[in-house]
């Protein structure tokens, strides 16, 4: 049995176009301490072997600096590494990898599945590398039928864009008893195919505001025909996405109130979108909330595509039922002595007014 711990899709070195130029650098500091935490985790379980399947960079060239420094959190783990290149990293002769590499680190640099085994005597890890932006890297190879046998590729589950697409049938007849993959950026669960066990962690880094939802790295033990993987959370920075509903919301103050409770845990930590929907009765000082909510998170962006209600007193003119009634509520509502009673006049009128014009109001929006 193997202690492994697998993680894909770093990205290191991207350049978070979405952020200021400071919050990017500090961005890319984070992927650096995530790299460090996953790394002291797996030290700290003694694992057997940390697998790293592809896209550790952001691009095939690295400038010099960033990569000692990745190259020296990899050195201080305690625990053997081994990396598959993938679309972004891809092996050729200017990568980092292409250079001297600390003595516990293997980087698989053939197109096709080579061996490494590992000092246990009973576990092998075959690994592949891109060696440009696309790939197609065949499963099968002559393994030994008597070891723990796990595969280290990029490759993507489910589609077929020319990044190694990992098809049921190959892993089914592979043999492998674990298949470590990378490049799909969302966790999709650890699952089997025959009598291989295939995951993919996602990114453990993110580096796009759509890349929500939760990140981290697998770790477990793995013996043959059978593994048992835990998800386990990234320290990197979060990507999350609020939708606030604008329909019962009548003023700066209460848009401040409702998106109190959908803050997200640790949001210092987050890069969060904040997108107003439904419709609106007022136009929100944008500018001045998310002034006030740089302090609390990573970064956060205000995006309003809330449709701006239809003119409340559009009948306040007209000497008919809907104008009687619409004056009558708007001196209550002009004279409303809270927010609360300004919400359920404003409320009221609407209701009042779909009547009269023989629509439905519902929660939202009209039917």
């Amino acid at each position: 049995m193997a202690v492994i711990f697998h993680a894909a899709d770093l990205h290191i070195g991207a350049r978070f176009d979405f952020l200021p130029t400071d919050l990017a650098r500090k961005a890319i500091v984070r992927q650096l301490a995530a790299l460090r935490d996953f790394l002291a985790d797996a030290a700290e379980h003694h694992a057997d072997a940390v697998l790293l399947a592809g896209d550790l960079f952001d691009t095939p060239e690295v400038p010099a600096p960033l990569a000692s420094a990745v190259f020296s959190l990899l050195e201080a783990c305690t625990a053997p590494v081994f990396l598959s290149p993938g679309n972004h990293d891809y092996y050729f002769p200017r990568s980092p990898y292409a250079h001297p590499l600390p003595s516990n680190v293997t980087v698989f640099t053939e197109r096709t599945l080579t061996p490494v085994a590992l000092p246990d005597g009973q576990t092998v890890i075959w690994g592949a590398a891109f060696q440009d932006t696309k790939a197609s890297i065949p499963l099968h190879a002559p393994l030994d039928p008597h070891r723990i046998n796990l595969g280290l590729v990029h490759g993507e589950i489910g589609s077929d864009g020319g990044y190694n697409p990992i098809r049921e049938e190959d892993v089914r007849n592979s043999g492998f008893d674990y298949l470590a993959l990378g490049h799909n950026h969302r966790f999709p669960g650890v699952f089997r195919w025959g009598d291989t066990t295939v995951s993919c962690p996602g990114c453990l880094t993110p580096t796009s505001t759509a890349e929500t939802g939760k990140k981290g790295y697998l770790a477990g033990t793995v013996s043959k025909h059978a593994a048992a993987m835990d998800f386990f959370p990234s320290t990197a920075i979060r990507m999350e996405e609020i939708s606030l509903p604008m329909d019962r919301i009548l003023s700066d103050r209460m848009l401040a109130e409702q998106l109190l409770p959908h803050m997200p845990e640790d949001p210092a930590s987050v890069c969060c979108t904040i997108q107003l929907t439904g419709s609106r009765s007022f136009a929100p000082n944008l500018a001045a909330l998310e002034q006030s909510l740089r302090p609390v998170f990573f970064h956060v962006r205000l995006r309003d595509h809330a449709v701006a209600l239809d003119d409340l007193y559009r009948y306040e003119r007209d000497d008919s039922l809907c104008g009687y009634v619409t004056r009558d509520l708007k001196q209550q509502i002009d004279h409303a002595a809270t927010e609360e009673q300004h919400a359920k006049l404003t409320l009221a009128l609407e209701f009042a007014l779909a009547a009269l014009e023989g629509r439905t109001l519902v929660e939202g929006g009209d039917s």
